[in-house]
């Protein structure tokens, strides 16, 4: 039996419009002051519960402070578990053989490998990159969350700051329960839009040079892949032929993704990129949410007509569109690309990569990396690869052999304010050094310093009094390879 071609009186019109709140007047409505009810006195209290916020809580718990981790999803694991971001990076520095992350985030990826929940890129099965499950990610967070001694406020959001000079004296929080305050010794902000500090009036900075941010992409999962599918890379130049149905301009997104864990006829796909967008602004967010389904409905239409993809279904769709840029901390020190690109050592190092600066375009197709050994691979939206070199020597000089970036410690420190500490891609960086340090990897490794380092403050004390050598000791013992 056919099914009927149903009519409906209201059909979506494209290009989009008309579905966002007009923009906010200059009309403003006075709150009653309110005494608000403490939920918490802590030594620690952690904000975003993604791979910075659960190393950061696990750190200091496993210190034994009383620490609270606040997350506003109802799972731990930000862009790992409800964004479907399933790569965790190489722990190995470039010469494929020097372990330069270890610690939590080594943790991490043991927990799924033993829950046969992740699998390696490399031949020998360790150095390379990691494919994870992002539904058993969950119960690997938990483990380490609840384990470590970490009391957890899930659904929650934070809702504002009370300062007091230099020091935040409570953190406001909303939830089922209503509105909360949280007084802790330390704060970390780990929300990735550096909320906290921004809520508190901290200095921030906001994208590239003119403000523009690098472009987010909502991750979705398909199944029903066959043999010899055509590649990723062939199917983002065949989308780019044609402009989208939604918006009629032409296809910017740099396709990635990942083979299912459990099943090979699944796949993981970054197939989404929103263009200008700031995603710590809310109609921005909401915008980007929306457009990024309607994209991703116009690729699946195209995929059903490619070889080795006409059966393919849907799986499901991140529950939040993957934020790589927004707001970043004003710290002690502003990590420089430079600095990254050239292994900048620093006396107070607590955490190793080796991801390039990577840089998604925030108002049009394309994407640049600038690789640790020289090389700078420019894709055009066309899927269109063009090598050359960042460092100003020819295309046929020896590659560089840079091991690994660092990070320093003052790169976590809100240059305003004497308790608190950021972690993951709101530390201090500029905007393409930022693009090398956003990525899971590395903000787990923020998250387990800021953690360390906050339950060595005694009460009333100030997050430049971490002895950087003591903090860097700590991290050794805790796992971390420090060079």
């Amino acid at each position: 039996m056919s099914m009927p071609d149903f009519k409906f009186d209201h059909e979506v019109k494209f290009p989009l419009g008309g579905f966002l709140p007009d923009p906010p007047a200059a009309k403003t409505v006075r709150e009653p002051a309110r005494d608000i009810p403490v939920m918490a006195e802590c030594d620690v209290a952690v904000f975003g519960g993604g791979p910075a916020g659960v190393c950061a809580a696990a750190a200091a718990a496993r210190a034994g402070k009383r620490t609270i981790l606040v997350e506003r999803h109802g799972c731990l694991g930000g862009m790992s578990t409800v964004g479907w971001v399933t790569m965790i990076h190489t722990l190995y520095g470039t010469d494929k053989k020097t372990k330069i992350i270890g610690g939590l985030p080594e943790e991490f990826v043991r927990r799924l490998q033993r829950a046969g929940a992740v699998k390696n890129t490399a031949g020998d099965g360790e150095t390379g990159d990691w494919r994870i499950c992002g539904e058993t990610a969950k119960f690997a967070w938990d483990d380490i969350a609840v384990s470590s001694g970490v009391r957890l406020a899930l659904h929650t959001w934070l809702a504002g700051a009370v300062r007091d000079g230099r020091r935040i004296a409570a953190a406001i929080v909303e939830n089922k329960s209503g509105r909360q305050a949280i007084i802790a010794n330390t704060y970390i902000d780990c929300t990735g839009d550096a909320d906290l500090v921004r809520r508190a009036g901290g200095a921030t900075t906001l994208g590239n040079p003119e403000g523009k941010c690098q472009a987010p992409t909502l991750v979705f999962r398909v199944g029903g892949k066959g043999q010899g599918a055509t590649p990723l890379g062939k199917l983002q130049a065949e989308f780019f032929k044609t402009p989208m149905d939604y918006n009629g301009e032409r296809y910017p997104c740099y396709l990635w993704g990942n083979p299912g864990i459990w099943d090979g006829g699944e796949q993981m796909m970054a197939g989404t990129r929103v263009l200008n967008i700031n995603a710590s602004d809310g109609r921005d967010f909401t915008r980007a949410e929306v457009e990024a389904r309607y994209q991703l409905r116009w690729v699946l239409g195209r995929l059903k007509g490619l070889a080795g993809w006409e059966k393919t279904y849907i799986v499901d769709v991140a529950a939040q569109i993957g934020i790589r840029e927004t707001h970043r901390i004003v710290a002690d020190h502003c990590l420089a690309r430079d600095e990254v690109l050239h292994g900048q050592v620093f006396g107070d190092t607590i955490a190793q990569g080796t991801y390039p600066v990577d840089i998604h375009s925030p108002d049009s197709p394309g994407i640049i990396f600038d690789h640790l050994d020289g090389r700078r691979v420019t894709v055009g939206g066309d899927a269109v690869y063009k090598t050359s070199r960042w460092d100003g020597e020819p295309a046929s000089a020896p590659k560089r052999t840079t091991l690994c970036w660092r990070a320093p410690y003052s790169s976590l420190v809100p240059k305003d304010f004497d308790n608190v500490l950021a972690a993951g891609r709101c530390i201090g960086a500029d905007h393409q050094a930022a693009g090398a340090i956003r990525v899971q990897i590395n903000c787990m490794q923020f998250g387990q310093a800021a953690g360390t380092a906050a339950a060595m403050l005694p009460p009333g004390g100030s997050v430049r009094d971490a002895q950087p050598q003591k903090l860097r000791d700590a991290l050794k013992s805790a796992g971390a390879p420090l060079l």
